[in-house]
Formats: structure tokens, C-alpha cells, sequence
């Protein structure tokens, strides 16, 4: 068996990302969920970017400045990685919106939703996992909108917050979770 082509096998990602998207957009408002996990890519995985014409080195390889990838060290490697975490944020809001054009009860699907959005990695070249960056969307519960804002807090405690205090769900602990984060509260 040949290995598999990974250039040609991404090609209907974008394709593919909208339609998985589009079902879960379907799966919530119909209620067959209310919770989902949701990762278009891994950055760690073997995913190239021939839609965007990214096909000389892995998305991993552009994480690392070790000359894997064309440019990995520089300016250039920057400038891709950029296009390729800009290609997921872009379908975040695909999604986004999806929820915001569907109705539900006296308002959209949006309106009772808390969507998280976030990367692997604060630094992918060196995996860290602290001061990451993240979205926040949707109305559901107290969670807060039209904000921007740094806050001093492990992932775990986002997670408690928004699982308690957003969603209701009571969990009452959470792995890496030793406080609430208010902050994210309206």
C-alpha cells in the first residue's frame, strides 16, 4: 500500500471543515448535543495547507524554528504560520455565524451558546501551554461579551468557570482549576 498522499488527501478540507461545522450547527439546534469538541487540524499532526499553498512542510514543522519547514526560522515561516492559524480562526467564524443564522426560541442558537476557541499552543515552538490566547463567543448564561481582556489563570479554571458559572453544569472542580475566573462574567 502506498503511503498516503497528504496534499491530495487535505485538498476538500475547507470543503470539509464548513460541512462539519454545518453539522454541528444542526446537531445543536436540533438539541441532539449541547456539548462538542470541536479541532479542525492538530498542530502537532501532519497537516499541510495545499488550499493555501502550503504544501513544502507540516503545520508542526512551521511551529519550530529548526529549518524543517522553508523560512521555519524566519520571517517567511512567520508569515505562514500566520495564514495557516488565520484559515482557523476564519472557520471559527464560519461556525459563529452559522449559529447566529439559525432562530431559536426568541433568539438564535448563537444566543444560547458558549463556544471556546483557542490553540494548542501560547508558544508552539517550544510547547507552551501557559498565557495562551483564546475566543470566547456566544450569549449563553453570564458569560460576558464585547470584550477584550489578559487574565492570570490556568485553563482549567476558564474551563470550572464557564462549565459552573455559563453553562450551569455544576461541575464543582475541574483538573488544573483552583479558582473562577470572574472576569469572563457579565
Amino acid at each position: 500500500m502506498d503511503a498516503p498522499d497528504f496534499d491530495g488527501d487535505m485538498k476538500d478540507w475547507p470543503r470539509i471543515a464548513k460541512l462539519q461545522s454545518d453539522l454541528l450547527a444542526a446537531a445543536l439546534s436540533t438539541r441532539q448535543t449541547r456539548v462538542a469538541s470541536y479541532m479542525l487540524t492538530k498542530c502537532q499532526g501532519l497537516s499541510r495547507f495545499p488550499w493555501l499553498g502550503y504544501t513544502a512542510a507540516r503545520h508542526h514543522d512551521y511551529t519550530h524554528a529548526d529549518g524543517k519547514a522553508p523560512g521555519s526560522d524566519g520571517v517567511e515561516g512567520q508569515r505562514i504560520l500566520r495564514d495557516i492559524c488565520k484559515w482557523h480562526v476564519e472557520e471559527f467564524a464560519y461556525l459563529v455565524a452559522k449559529l447566529k443564522s439559525i432562530p431559536e426560541g426568541d433568539g438564535t442558537v448563537f444566543d444560547n451558546t458558549c463556544l471556546v476557541y483557542t490553540h494548542e499552543h501560547a508558544e508552539a515552538g517550544p510547547h507552551k501551554n501557559s498565557g495562551m490566547a483564546l475566543l470566547l463567543a456566544g450569549r449563553a448564561g453570564r458569560l460576558a461579551t464585547g470584550m477584550h481582556t489578559k487574565l492570570n489563570g490556568t485553563i482549567g479554571d476558564l474551563y470550572l468557570t464557564l462549565a459552573d458559572e455559563v453553562m450551569h453544569a455544576q461541575v464543582g472542580k475541574f483538573p488544573t482549576a483552583s479558582r473562577k475566573l470572574t472576569q469572563v462574567l457579565a
